[in-house]
């Protein structure tokens, strides 16, 4: 049985690059690219991803603001997730760098920095996340805004799940979770059984904020919330709420 490393920055990526256009074919976030189109300014735009894995999202917003021409920088921990954003020929519409953007993000100003969905809690815990709002704080311009996309899990016990699930392409996976609120952590793992008879762990880890304990560390590192809304369409947010995309900017 294969196993990842799930210590390092770049675990999660590097356990799920080779599927993860497979798996995540479906995935329902076309709503985020479009709020993070609207509030671009009508003229082309220098704007960096953080966690831009395969180039999804950033192919996406290219399409979405066409015939605007803008600029484009991802960054990513997984030099997996960037080999293949290079086969989809990502790398000739942004610039790609391989870093931890807890430790590093590329030199600003940029109009626009945006985090998919989840991808925030995918560092190692709160003072990354601190960290990474820090360097966000420093590299957006003037009038530039901070997007992200981000679950919000509910209940106070810890909890565990485990189910068969089917994925885009068809493939059957046992996925294993447990959530433990108390350390706001989740952990868990697919175990993808392969046709030729092999089974492949594949774990994922988050440590996850509350919106009002993002707030906080977003206004520490410099920048203040001006709009939370439940989806990408405005929906209202309230305490019900699974899911937030969150607009941060400078002040």
């Amino acid at each position: 049985m294969a196993v990842a490393d799930s210590t390092q920055p770049s675990a999660y990526g590097d356990a799920f690059a080779d599927i993860y256009d497979e798996w995540y074919a479906t995935l329902t976030d076309d709503d985020f690219v479009a709020a993070i189109a609207r509030r671009l300014p009508a003229s082309p735009a220098r704007v960096l991803e953080l966690g831009v894995g395969t180039g999804r999202l950033i192919q996406k917003l290219v399409t979405q603001r066409k015939p605007i021409v803008d600029s484009f920088v991802g960054t990513d921990a997984s030099e997996k997730m960037l080999q293949i954003a290079r086969r989809h020929g990502i790398d000739e519409i942004a610039s790609l760098e391989c870093s931890d953007f807890s430790r590093h993000v590329p030199s600003g100003p940029f109009d626009a920095v945006f985090v998919g969905y989840n991808t925030l809690f995918n560092l190692a815990n709160e003072n990354d996340i601190a960290s990474c709002l820090a360097l966000v704080a420093n590299v957006l311009a003037p009038r530039g805004f901070f997007m992200c996309d981000l679950v919000i899990p509910h209940g106070d016990d810890t909890e565990e799940f485990s189910e068969e699930r089917t994925m885009a392409n068809g493939d059957v996976v046992t996925s294993n979770s447990r959530h433990e609120p108390h350390s706001r952590r989740i952990s868990g793992s697919f175990v993808q059984h392969t046709m030729n008879g092999e089974s492949i762990t594949r774990p994922w880890t988050v440590h996850y904020v509350l919106p009002h304990q993002l707030d906080d560390l977003a206004s520490r590192a410099g920048l203040r919330l001006i709009e939370r809304t439940a989806d990408g369409n405005g929906s209202e947010f309230t305490a019900d709420s699974s899911r937030h995309i969150s607009t941060y900017v400078l002040g």
